[in-house]
């Protein structure tokens, strides 16, 4: 019989950060509202997986716990250069980036 000894979980998580001298103020905005904008481009899980976004002057950050709404296939949606975000487990924005 085998034991298991430590949390199992079916859960996941992503993140990215980007800054926004690389987007468009349209791209912001659309990044801020990803929910609705993501629905109407027909991506999976736009209304029950959104991601927490954060700003500051110089950034937008967003992370979720459950990455069902692919952020990488939005930001190729809305013709945002991925390779201007950093995607990693937990990029930090702090407050005085």
């Amino acid at each position: 019989m085998k034991v298991r000894n430590s949390l199992v979980s079916n859960s996941s998580s992503a993140s990215f950060l980007i800054m926004k001298r690389d987007l468009t103020e349209e791209q912001i905005e659309y990044i801020k509202d990803h929910q609705k904008v993501g629905k109407a481009l027909g991506i999976d899980n736009a209304e029950t997986d959104p991601w927490t976004i954060r700003e500051n002057q110089w950034a937008l950050t967003g992370y979720t716990y459950m990455d069902n709404f692919s952020m990488y296939k939005f930001f190729h949606k809305i013709d945002a250069d991925t390779h201007d975000a950093d995607w990693g487990d937990d990029p930090f924005l702090p407050e005085d980036f």
